[in-house]
């Protein structure tokens, strides 16, 4: 018995091997995208526009305070009026190195906190603890710094 090949029509389009442009997942059975637009959750969804008015918010008191603990620290430095009394010793290096740097350390960390929340967004990711973390640092540099400063001028009586 002979088999007759069926014919290939010349007008016919040729076959794709993959999904055509916005058609979706892959026909042939691939399944769905497991990378780049496609694989991103849509920013829809309660907890995804928590999360983004959750981490906005957080910011923004992320950007007063860190603004507060630089001038907090920049003040500082008037401890050191008191080094002109009589019995008062100062370690004014151990003083202006903590009042410079504390101010540029909570710079560091605002920008950091900021960069890393606006990541994790973009990847739809969860990003208002990584705020929280950045608040704890800013306290954590000013108290750091406000040690500093009275552990570097003596009191005498």
């Amino acid at each position: 018995m002979v088999h007759a090949r069926p014919a290939v029509l010349m007008d016919a389009p040729a076959r794709q091997s993959g999904p055509a442009l916005g058609a979706g997942p892959d026909p042939l059975g691939s399944g769905p995208a497991r990378f780049g637009r496609e694989a991103r959750h849509p920013l829809a969804g309660r907890r995804r526009v928590a999360d983004m008015v959750a981490s906005i918010a957080l910011l923004v008191l992320l950007t007063i305070e860190a603004l507060a603990a630089g001038w907090g620290i920049k003040l500082m430095s008037l401890a050191f009026m008191s080094c002109a009394a009589p019995g008062n010793t100062c370690n004014v290096g151990l003083g202006d190195s903590a009042v410079t740097v504390g101010p540029i350390l909570v710079a560091v960390v605002l920008v950091a906190s900021i960069v890393v929340c606006v990541l994790r967004l973009v990847r739809r990711r969860l990003a208002w603890p990584f705020v929280l973390v950045g608040m704890a640092a800013v306290v954590a540099v000013f108290f750091g710094a406000l040690l500093l400063v009275d552990s570097s001028v003596t009191h005498g009586i």
